[in-house]
């Protein structure tokens, strides 16, 4: 009331009826949307989670208006589905061609009863893995891949020892018992020696052994499974249903008409062209292994120098090898021809064998040298979708981010007709975890959806890159453009730590670090973390004065925040709806220092009079800037300077330039530079790898002695692991591959497992031809050829069930039509490479070498005793010599 009137609030204010300041904006291809993310808890299935949220959708859409558009942008339990999908495909894809090699080399009968050991094999590996709770993620069927090949190398021995003893004359009965006690123990050891390849990986520590863990998991009771299968079940039924096949045999009945057909091919495999490749097998071993050497016979002057002179060249290679001036073209081109050189000075043909492997396994290193794809973590892959996180000054208002991310919008609408779906912005909102869910109107980020797979213009990884380069002329942010990362996350690829004590010090340096490593090729999206502080205008109230006045401090705050941010004065309810009743400043009263110097405050002071005070007589208002974010890691204050890496350049060959280029970089004292992120992991990755494999030869290699009683002869199997790397580096130097640390890697070891039962397998079939009193050169030669069979149907069952995955090519069981490529199959194909590369080379070898080592070992102490004798006469005659 004045003067008697009643005073309105539309007198002393503006009344309207508005929304609240926004503080996030959103659009779906550019246009203005509300979005929601959906997160599932932990150990909720996202599948079923992802099914249930679109039936609500589709509820939704039944109850709105038909101009209300529902978009699904980002859904990852397609992805999950996709991928589940093609490695079922794989799976059934491979188990079709080890079903035809058995069928083509077997025979229809003997391949059902191998191929018993998939199904059985497979259903105990999942009552196990049920049974210890682990879901059918990608990551196991992956492994039932890996082990598809192998779980029926078991059977195949079994099986073909029981064929064979039947066509020796044993009844059914008798040649199962025999036959599967005669390859019990072997298989036996040989199953125990994969399953220790695999079992460090168990015990593998951090985010990547989290995310790898599945894999040993998966394979060892697989792999145990097949060996049950094999010893209990498998001689079971061959003792029912085996018999000898007679191809002049008339079909009769009509199963028998039917696979005819299939009989004639197994006939032309087995009994026509199998024996012609063993005749030639056998011919070679013939000539390589050579005629059996007598006990008394001198080794000749140029096996000696042959010998000298392969160690030499060992020596001198790896000597230029660490020689940076020396090209590497040069190193490979003379090596390879002093090898040729020395392979003809040998007269020994086994030798000529040996030092010839010895001599492949250094050129093809050189010949991978020289190409040089460098090394990587984990494999790159296309990516279904990118995010582009933008980040503007501390203190840039929501009005400006809006602006900015909608000069991204207008250049994705450029690809939208290449092969971006959608895209989707979301301003004010971050990513970044340190955030922790507050307000960042400086921040925006913007989800770009690609196109499925197959029917992409280009590869995504190009995409991204363009999209890169048309958004850095932008000016007014920092853009970084994060990929969907199909490992584990291990941090960026380029990720430098500047901890000391002085924060701005630590800005300072992190901006040198930026400027010495921006013009390093390959280096894109440099951030760093450093937040100096955003602006603030600060009330500095004089506690005197105020004092004098009779007022708080509260009560300047107070009114302060009423007349910038306003005050929730009361509700207004319509109905069930409730309205907030908001009081402030008018706009250009709030948004201007010079009215808030003219704020009067009014309040009562402890005589209940009322008061009014200008604020300028009792604070002081300032500009300054608020403190950011700090960071400390083991109490020291940490300032990161992060990077990605462009397209078409290897990430540890970036990060390695990075590093030479800050090696001479000044620091402060109690100042320095560490390499973290994904760096940091794949040290430890590569650290824990091997550790993991030296674990694994080394528990081998104790089986192997046990099984054998034998030095030796476990030596000769760790040679053929080695030279089975000939394969490898042949498979990846064909596809270009880098070595991948974590595929390329559990490659190599899963290879030396099953490099190992090949030749325990061929070993101790040696050994009991020479228990029956066979020379040792006939029984390395009938060994080979009694077990080139099995030997080579088990590398060829394990390759044929990789092949799909590896390759991206298989069978769609779902659409029934032949699909290739897809992201699994970027993802996984180095590790199989490496096993299918290095098995074809390692059982080749292993057919050649074990036998021809196994020879010589044998040779070595008459030729030991022959040399010393030798010696010791060509002594005696210089002393008598000297004495005349």
């Amino acid at each position: 009331m004045k003067d008697g009137k009643p005073i309105y609030i539309r007198d002393v204010a503006k009344v309207s009826y508005d929304f609240k300041d926004r503080t996030t904006y959103a659009r779906v291809n550019a246009v203005d949307a509300v979005t929601m993310n959906i997160s599932k808890r932990v150990g909720a299935n996202i599948i079923e989670i992802a099914d249930k949220v679109k039936e609500i959708v589709e509820d939704a859409k039944q109850k709105y208006p038909e101009n209300l558009v529902f978009n699904l942008t980002v859904d990852f339990s397609k992805d999950i589905k996709q991928s589940n999908r093609n490695l079922e495909n794989n799976i059934f894809s491979g188990l079709v061609l080890v079903l035809i090699v058995l069928l083509f080399f077997l025979g229809i009968r003997n391949a059902l009863f191998v191929a018993v050991a998939i199904p059985l094999s497979m259903l105990i590996s999942f009552t196990l893995l049920s049974a210890l709770g682990y879901t059918l993620n990608f990551i196991v069927l992956f492994s039932l891949i890996l082990a598809l090949g192998m779980l029926v190398d078991n059977a195949i021995v079994v099986i073909e020892n029981i064929y064979k003893f039947l066509e020796e004359g044993y009844d059914l009965i008798q040649a199962a018992k025999a036959a599967t006690a005669e390859v019990a123990w072997p298989i036996s050891t040989s199953t125990l020696t994969t399953v220790l390849a695999f079992l460090p990986m168990v015990f593998w520590p951090g985010v990547v052994g989290d995310f790898m863990f599945y894999l040993p998991i998966t394979v060892i009771i697989t792999l145990s499974s097949s060996l049950f299968v094999a010893l209990v079940i498998n001689p079971v039924f061959a003792s029912k249903f085996m018999k000898v096949e007679d191809p002049s045999e008339k079909p009769t009945t009509l199963i028998q008409k039917i696979i005819a057909p299939i009989n004639k091919l197994t006939h032309f495999f087995v009994d026509i062209m199998l024996p012609i490749v063993m005749r030639y097998y056998e011919n070679f071993l013939n000539k390589v292994i050579g005629v059996e050497r007598s006990k008394n016979q001198k080794v000749h002057l140029r096996n000696w120098l042959g010998l000298a002179a392969t160690i030499l060249l060992i020596m001198m290679t790896n000597a230029a090898v660490e020689t940076p001036e020396i090209p590497n073209v040069l190193v490979l081109i003379v090596s390879s021809l002093l090898g040729a050189g020395i392979i003809f000075l040998f007269l020994n043909p086994r030798l000529k064998v040996i030092s010839g492997t010895v001599l492949l396994l250094i050129i093809i290193s050189l010949v991978y040298r020289e190409f040089d794809h460098g090394v990587e973590f984990f494999p790159s892959i296309d990516p279904p979708r990118v995010y582009i996180n933008v980040e503007s000054p501390t203190g840039t208002n929501i009005d400006m981010s809006n602006r900015i991310a909608k000069q991204v919008e207008q250049l994705l609408q450029g690809f939208a007709e290449v092969d971006v779906k959608d895209y989707v912005a979301n301003v004010g909102s971050s990513s970044n975890p340190f955030d922790g869910g507050s307000s960042t109107p400086n921040k925006s980020t913007i989800t770009v959806q690609y196109v499925d797979y197959d029917f992409r213009q280009q590869s995504s990884k190009v995409t991204t890159d363009q999209i890169r380069e048309a958004i850095m002329k932008i000016p007014g942010a920092e853009f970084d453009i994060q990929q969907e990362e199909a490992g584990p996350p291990v941090g960026r690829p380029v990720n430098i730590e500047i901890s000391g004590d002085d924060f701005t010090l630590l800005g300072k340096l992190s901006d040198r670090v930026r400027k010495e490593i921006e013009d390093i090729p390959g280096v894109v999206d440099i951030q760093d973390d450093y937040d100096a502080g955003r602006p603030e205008v600060r009330v500095l109230i004089n506690r005197e004065k105020a004092a004098l006045f009779d007022m708080s401090t509260s009560v300047i705050a107070n009114s302060v925040r009423t007349a910038i941010n306003g005050f929730e004065a009361s509700n207004y309810r319509v109905n069930e709806e409730e309205y907030d009743i908001t009081v402030r400043l008018k706009k250009d009263q709030r948004n201007s220092i010079e009215s808030l110097n003219s704020l009067r405050i009014i309040y009562n002071d402890k005589k209940g009079n009322t008061l009014n005070v200008p604020l300028s007589s009792v604070a002081e208002i300032t500009r300054d800037t608020g403190p950011g974010a700090i960071r400390r890691v083991g109490m020291k204050r940490v300032v990161t300077v992060s990077s990605n890496v462009k397209e078409g350049f290897n990430q540890n060959e970036v990060l390695n330039n990075v590093k030479a280029k800050l090696a001479g970089f000044e620091l402060p004292p109690d100042y320095r530079i560490e390499y973290t992120g994904q760096n940091e992991e794949q040290e430890k990755a590569q650290e824990f790898l091997g550790r993991a494999f030296m674990i694994a030869l080394l528990s081998i290699f104790l089986v192997l002695v046990i099984q054998f009683n034998s030095l030796s002869q476990p030596l000769i199997i760790m040679a053929a692991v080695i030279i089975s790397l000939i394969g490898v580096l042949i498979g990846l130097t064909v596809f270009s591959m880098a070595f991948g640390i974590i595929m390329t890697g559990i490659g190599v070891i899963s290879l030396a497992g099953v490099i190992v039962n090949n030749n325990i397998v061929l070993i101790d079939y040696i050994n009991i031809l020479r228990r029956r009193g066979m020379s040792v050169r006939e029984a390395v030669i009938r060994a080979g050829i009694r077990r080139f069979r099995p030997v080579t149907l088990t590398a060829i069952t394990t390759i044929l069930g990789l092949i799909p995955l590896t390759f991206g090519f298989g069978f769609d069981m779902y659409t029934l039509s032949f699909q290739s490529g897809g992201t699994d199959a970027e993802f996984w194909r180095q590790m199989g490479v490496a096993v299918i590369f290095g098995l074809m080379f390692g059982t080749i070898l292993t057919l050649i070498i074990v036998p021809v080592i196994y020879s010589i070992i044998y040779d070595l102490p008459d030729v030991v005793k022959v040399s010393k004798e030798s010696v010791g006469n060509w002594l005696s005659s210089l002393v008598t010599k000297k004495g005349r």
